[in-house]
């Protein structure tokens, strides 16, 4: 079934217009793709017991944990956090 269709049948089914529907979709969506980048940043949090990628950063510099995968775990936290960012900003939008 192609999407058109399986969109104006849900459409149907769930009485809300189309354009509402795909809309809720992709809100949907986005919050999804947020929580799992929120859980990757906790998962970080909780590995190195800190609060901010400040934090770590600041332990990694003072050799309190080990650089490697340090590093690499705090530029997945600032790629995360800008890419949160980036779809609460299209959510808005939506």
């Amino acid at each position: 079934m192609s999407a058109q269709r399986l969109t104006l049948e849900l459409s149907g089914l769930f009485a809300v217009p189309e354009t509402e529907l795909i809309r809720k979709g992709l809100l949907a969506l986005i919050e999804k793709e947020i929580r799992l980048a929120e859980n990757e940043i906790a998962s970080i949090r909780e590995r190195y017991d800190v609060f901010s990628k400040e934090t770590l950063y600041k332990a990694i510099e003072e050799k309190k944990v080990a650089g490697h995968p340090a590093w690499e775990d705090y530029i997945v936290w600032k790629n995360k956090e800008a890419h949160i960012q980036k779809l609460r900003q299209l959510a808005e939008k939506a």
